[in-house]
C-alpha cells in the first residue's frame, strides 16, 4: 500500500489498512457499538478486504 494519501484508486476503496488510524476510525463510525479493539481484531481475523471485514463484524453482532 502506498503511503501517499493523494494517490488513491480502487484498491483503496476495497481494502482497509490496519495501521491507518483514520481507516479504523471510519469502520468504528459505521459500527459504533464495536470498540476500536474489536474493529482491529476483525481486520486481523478477516484480512484487509473491506467486504470480508464487514461480513465478520455483521456475523459477530
Amino acid at each position: 500500500m502506498s503511503d501517499n494519501k493523494e494517490n488513491t484508486g480502487k484498491q483503496d476503496d476495497i481494502r482497509v489498512d490496519l495501521n491507518d488510524p483514520s481507516e479504523v476510525e471510519y469502520l468504528h463510525q459505521q459500527y459504533p457499538r464495536k470498540s476500536h479493539e474489536e474493529i482491529k481484531l476483525a481486520i486481523q481475523e478477516a484480512g484487509p478486504i473491506r467486504a470480508d471485514i464487514i461480513a465478520h463484524l455483521e456475523k459477530s453482532r
